[in-house]
Formats: C-alpha cells, structure tokens, sequence
C-alpha cells in the first residue's frame, strides 16, 4: 500500500469474514462504540489525521488568524511563548567542536560562535534586512503557534549578505495546502508537499505570490525540500507533512467566550445608564391637553402633525438629567418604566474560570499565567504550576533549537567558511557542526533552598556546573568569561575582586530551615 493511499484511503478492501453472534460476552472496551448515554462521533477508518488537517488547515488558519487578532487571552498567549521559549536573547549557541584527544577545540569554537553570533545581528541574517536571528526566531515561534506551521526559505550565493547565506520568511498561505496527486515511483504530494516513497519531503509546491498580497492562486513553483525550513509541531500525527494551529481545540471556546463578554459588557454599560420609557397611562384622554401641547392628531387646523409635534421644547416630558436627592414631576398622563438590566451579575465569575480553565488545557499553560489570576494561588500550587509549565517551555526550546536552528546552522557553517568569515579549514566541517543550543532559564520560586541542593547536589557529584548553569539560561563558559571579565576591571579600578567576593559571602548569612508554608 503506497504512503498516497494510506492518507486517503484508496486500498482494496479485504474480504469479509463471517459474522459470529457473541454469546453472553461483554465488550472490554466501552470507549470502542457510543451507546444511550454517551454519543461518539466516531470517525471511518479510512479517514486519517493528516487527511483532517489538511482538508481543514486554511478554515483553521482563518479562525485562528482572527481571533489572535481580537482575542485577549490568545493574544496573551503568544506573548508568554515569546518571552519563555525565546526570550530577550533568542538561542544561544554554543559550538562543542572536539580535537582528536577528546578535548574541546576551544578556538575553533570561538571562531564559530564570533561569526555566528555577527550573522545574528539585524541586518544581516534576512534578506528583508529588518530583523535579527532572535527576531527570526520569535516571528518562527508565533507563526507556527498562531497557523500551525511557518516556511523559511534559505538564499546561498555572493549576493546575499557577507556570508553569502540569508533566509526569507513565508507566509503558509503561499503552500498549495489543496494540492493532492500521485506520482511515479512512489512518490506522492500531500497538502503542497512532495515526498518520497518512504515520506521524506523532496520539494514544497508553492505559489509565486502570497495571495493575500495579489489575491487568486497565481503561479506555483516548485521548491526543493533542501531550501526550505518547515516548523510545525508533529507530536499528534504519525506521519506528518503539515502541522495545524495549536489552538484548534480552545478556538471555538474562545470565541464564544468573546461574545459572551461583549454581551455581558453592553448589558453592563445599559444598566450602568439606567434607562428607561415614557409611557401614557392607559386612563390618559388623547383629546386631553398634556403639558400645554395641542390636542393630539391635529395642530388646531385640522392638520395632521407628527407626535414630535405636540410638544413645545421645553414643556416636552423628559427626564433626562439626573442629580442626588430631587424628585421630578411627570407630566399628566405619563408614566416612566425604567430598564435596568440584571446581568451580569455574581455567577459570571466562575463561568469565566471555567471555560478558561479548558482553555489553558488546550494551550498547555497554566491557569495562573494565562488569566493572571493569582486570588487563590498559594506557594504549593505556584510551584507546581509553574514547573510543569516550565517543563512544556523547555520541551519547545528543544523543538525550535533542533527544528529550526539545527536546520539553519550547517548551510550558514559552510558558506561562513567559505566566504572567509570564518578562516577554518573545510575538510573537518563535519567536527564543526556539533554544536548546542541554550535557551533562557527562570528565576526559581523558592531561591534559597534550591541554591543549596544545587550546591549538595554538585558536591554528591550528581549534578555538573553545567547543568546548572543551563537551568539559568547561560552556558559555563559564559559564567567564567563574565568573571574574567570582572577581575579585569577590578584589576583595572585596583579593587580586589577576590577580597570583595569573600567578603560579601561572609555578610550572607546561611539559608535558615523555613516553616512549612499553609495551604
């Protein structure tokens, strides 16, 4: 069975077996059919998830595109994945080139990481020149977010920048996501993409234009897999060639959750005004006289007049002006019913957690960080929120660094060593590809005691330096080249470093067995 016909469903079905009529078994599985009480929808076999996503990508990428630009929490959002996946600094890299003793090559990684770190700069790593790699890297993280899936494309050659290496971002709407075709040997196309027998992208079938520049489908290109960067998250798919966005579940929540507070805001704001009618009395005459005006339905001519008519500006009834402690008089015949409405009232609240609760789970992030909602948060709680958070952060760095940057980093290695940016010799360009990315760390909840079991821990030898440095964001050798740094100013301002560091350990006193904290 071809890769093709696994999406789709296109395969001989086999022959059927007898039927046998079970005797007094029970089925194990309840969940494998609905019954009175619970109502599956279930879905055909034949169906697929990559199928699902890419039959309903562009519907997804709409709603989604909407409502992250009207939606205040998935706005939020973003802002929490750009701040604790990227960070102020983006990646970092840190090559780990080794000689042939095993040792690191500490020049040559110097060598790499100076030029890389010059390619990052703005200006320089795009072909728009208006971004740095830190931005690349949050416009990356938000579109795979926000559509499911971001395209870079990567420019080699003189002309683009001194290193001769250069990416240009894409919008997903420029993939013909509805093209789907068979081809020779095996190899197929599915949502845009073109892949091998054994489902390896060989080339991304795009349009030459973004049509929501130009509008219409436009020319399709065809552009080899090796130039083209795909970010998407694969987790919830066997085998993948496009992602969805990772709202899809929260979108519909979150839209109803939008109406449902302009709703309960317009009410607000109408009860806020109280409002009110002016109606006549069912006893009222019409021929009466109201206020001084004319008798109703004529102006003394015989005329017929509009109701605007009867009354004189001033002798109109009104009451429009309101002020603490008076009592206005109505006019004969009138009465005044007021409009106040009710809502929203005390049960809004916990409907709102609820429903954002849900959401959270859709999003993987915490309650407490997406609604900033700290009223019932406590020490216990926060710190479990926050580290399991914390975990699913660490997880998309790892994803960003391997998918996105460990794609970049061995195209810009050989052009910055071709072009002399980085003077090494290319016959060992394999030993210089290794290299690792550090992302940024976080301030522990509880400083004290995890200061000293990193020290314990370092002691027992069951945690490195390293480690702990990267929990903070920073490699080893960043922490030691800021030190070098400082003694060579003090060295420079005649101050000892060294006198002034023992003595401050000496003013901090030792970290003192805390009290349980209550719940």
């Amino acid at each position: 069975m071809g890769a093709f016909a696994r999406f789709f469903g296109r395969h001989n079905k086999p022959a059927e077996l007898p039927v046998k009529q079970p005797g007094g078994a029970v089925r194990k599985y309840k969940a494998a059919r609905p019954d009175r009480l619970v109502k599956f929808k279930l879905m055909g076999l034949n169906s697929s998830l990559m199928r699902d996503a890419q039959e309903d990508l562009l519907g997804l990428v709409s709603h989604s595109r909407e409502q992250s630009q009207n939606n205040d929490y998935l706005k939020g959002f973003y802002s929490h994945l750009r701040r604790n996946v990227v960070g102020r600094n983006g990646l970092q890299i840190k090559p780990v080139a080794r000689l042939g003793d095993g040792n690191l090559d500490r020049d040559s990684n110097k060598l790499i990481r100076d030029g890389f770190l010059e390619w990052s700069r703005k200006g320089i790593c795009t072909t728009c020149g208006k971004f740095s790699f830190a931005d690349s890297q949050r416009i990356a993280l938000t579109a795979a977010a926000r559509d499911g899936n971001f395209l870079a494309r990567k420019y080699i050659g003189p002309e683009f920048g001194p290193f001769g290496f250069q990416i240009q971002h894409l919008d997903i709407t420029m993939l013909d996501v509805e093209l789907n075709k068979e081809l020779d040997h095996g190899h197929y196309i599915l949502a845009g993409v073109e892949c091998n027998a054994v489902d390896r992208p060989v080339a991304y079938h795009m349009f030459k234009h973004n049509r929501s520049y130009y509008g219409g489908r436009g020319e399709r290109i065809r552009i080899p897999a090796e130039e083209i960067v795909h970010l998407y998250l694969p987790f919830d798919q066997t085998a993948p060639v496009i992602g969805v966005p990772w709202a899809h579940t929260a979108l519909r929540r979150l839209a109803q959750m939008n109406s449902f507070e302009d709703a309960a805001l317009a009410n607000a704001v109408y009860g806020a005004q109280k409002m009110g009618f002016y109606t006549r009395s069912a006893d009222a005459d019409p021929d009466e006289e109201l206020g001084g005006g004319q008798a109703a339905g004529t102006n003394g001519e015989a005329e017929d007049v509009e109701e605007e008519e009867f009354f004189d500006e001033q002798e109109r009834p009104r009451l429009e002006e309101m002020e603490a402690g008076v009592l206005e008089e109505l006019p004969q015949g009138y009465d005044f019913k007021a409009f106040d409405p009710a809502y929203p009232s005390g049960e809004m609240e916990p409907f709102i957690k609820i429903m954002l609760r849900g959401v959270c789970a859709g999003l993987d992030v915490a309650y407490s960080s997406l609604s900033s909602d700290l009223e019932k948060a406590n020490f216990s709680s926060l710190r479990a929120g926050l580290g399991e958070e914390r975990e699913q952060w660490g997880v998309l760095q790892g994803w960003l660094a391997d998918h996105y940057c460990g794609s970049l980093f061995p195209d810009w290695l050989r052009m910055a060593m071709l072009s002399g940016q980085v003077r090494l010799p290319m016959t060992d360009l394999s030993r210089f590809e290794a290299v690792e990315w550090t992302g940024r760390g976080w301030q522990s909840v509880n400083p004290k005691d995890d200061a000293a079991a990193n020290r314990t821990n370092m002691e027992s030898r069951i945690k490195s330096p390293q480690e702990v440095a990267a929990e903070r964001g920073r490699t080893l050798e960043d922490i030691y080249d800021d030190f070098e740094e400082a003694r060579a100013l003090a060295r420079d301002r005649g101050i000892d470093l060294e006198a002034v560091l023992s003595a401050f350990m000496k003013a901090v006193p030792p970290a003192e067995k805390q009290p349980p904290i209550e719940d």
